[in-house]
């Protein structure tokens, strides 16, 4: 497409032609000036107009067209996540050679009227569509207001995305206390150093029960800057109710990888449970280190309508072999996905880390046999350049007081080993 001056600068030599071709005692000098002038106008109104017109901002990897006044951005996004697993157990009951695209997704995101973003992405993995991030974002001078579905704000390793953890898995308690994208109305608010969100939300977009009750989230971080690093402290909390129509809560998580069998599990316990997590995080050079702890009440869950108590949390540590640094996002609470020195795509090496963590969530309490399960993860990383890694991970899992799993013998004890590898690239 002609660019506003090129176009402008083709019907001025067009029409100096036209003049020229034509009888001079046809026209006079009046009459010359006066084409010239409107000539000179419509090439100010095309210029205007190209101007305004949205133009690429970037490409990193995909592309962005935004408008030069801010008012409008539109982002393609989308992954592929390509999953490799090995797992057994030593009860002999598991022995799994899997392979699935763990995610496959496609989205748009941006900005309509610039102060109003929006997101939403569809997931195709397993040849089924399921809805991920689908909301409008409304920002104030007081904060932000979210509306739609999207994550409940709680834990670091819950809010990462699955494009910068260091591990192939996030840690057992984001999926044994069930923390998820839900559909409500989330505020938020931060500086260059705090955060705080919000939000109350009534099930998701899966849902179907004519009363899905009700949950309250909330988060907040704060952390700094010091010489070679940073740091974050943070603590959420949420507050569930499924309602009269929905199916009681209960509690599970598999033998780490994806595709391994749920080897820790409660039976359907409660109507409400409560759920408060602790959570720190430190950047220092190539290092960066990770620690939460969280707890969760399942009211009158346990023997004799009595309270049971579940816990869970991990410390894990990552660390670049070439250098490379990945530092936390203050005001948005999460990790920075790391720059690469030498990408592979440059002649260089890419990006090499090491990572290492021990696992732990406790499902046994007050009556309830749902398990004890420890995981030791070992973890080799290489980025080929930010969009684009390999991961691959072992873990060991060790697992006791599991009476209410069969799968684990009598003795409510079992072990797993697992091997996961992923291949990974996003835009």
């Amino acid at each position: 497409m002609l660019k506003g001056k090129r176009i402008a600068g083709l019907m001025a030599a067009t029409a100096l032609a036209t003049a020229m071709s034509a009888p001079v005692e046809a026209q006079s000098i009046e009459e010359l000036k006066a084409q010239l002038e409107a000539l000179a106008k419509r090439i100010e109104e095309l210029e205007k107009k190209q101007e305004k017109a949205p133009k690429i901002k970037k490409a990193d990897p995909a592309f962005s067209l935004a408008s030069d006044d801010g008012l409008f951005e539109f982002n393609i996004r989308g992954r592929v996540l390509a999953d490799f697993g090995w797992s057994s157990d030593s009860d002999g009951s598991m022995d799994k050679d899997t392979s699935e695209l763990r995610a496959s997704r496609i989205g748009v995101e941006g900005k309509a009227w610039k102060d109003v973003k929006y997101k939403f992405e569809a997931d195709f993995a397993g040849n089924d569509v399921e809805v991920k991030d689908a909301y409008m974002q409304f920002k104030t001078g007081m904060g932000s207001w979210t509306f739609g579905q999207f994550k409940t704000p709680n834990s670091l390793e819950e809010m990462e995305s699955s494009l910068n953890t260091n591990f192939v898995e996030r840690a057992a308690f984001t999926d044994a206390f069930a923390l998820a994208r839900m559909i409500g109305i989330g505020y938020g608010n931060g500086g260059d150093n705090w955060t705080f969100n919000a939000g109350i939300y009534r099930g998701s977009n899966d849902g179907s029960v004519d009363n899905e009750g009700q949950v309250f989230a909330a988060r907040a971080t704060y952390g700094d800057a010091f010489d070679g690093g940073n740091w974050m402290l943070g603590a959420s909390v949420r507050f569930r109710d499924v309602g009269g129509d929905g199916d009681l809560l209960r509690y599970r998580q598999k033998a780490y990888l994806h595709t391994a069998d749920r080897l820790l599990a409660t039976s359907r316990i409660a109507e409400k449970d409560s759920f408060y997590g602790l959570e720190g995080a430190l950047s220092y050079g190539s290092l960066n280190l990770t620690g939460e702890w969280a707890g969760l009440t399942a009211q009158n869950g346990g023997a004799g309508g009595r309270d049971a108590f579940f816990y869970g949390g991990y410390v894990e540590a990552g660390w670049f072999i070439t250098g490379e640094t990945k530092t936390l996002n203050l005001k948005k609470a999460v990790w920075n996905r790391p720059n690469i020195k030498n990408p592979v795509h440059t002649g260089g090496i890419g990006a090499w880390q090491v990572a290492a963590r021990f696992d732990r969530v406790d499902l046994t309490g007050d009556g309830v046999y749902g398990g004890e399960q420890d995981t030791y993860t070992l973890g080799v990383n290489w980025y080929l350049n930010r969009h684009t890694r390999f991961l691959a991970n072992y873990a060991h899992v060790s697992i006791d007081k599991a009476f209410d799993v069969s799968a684990n013998g009598a003795d409510g004890k079992n072990s797993a080993d697992t091997l996961g590898l992923r291949f990974q690239v996003d835009w």
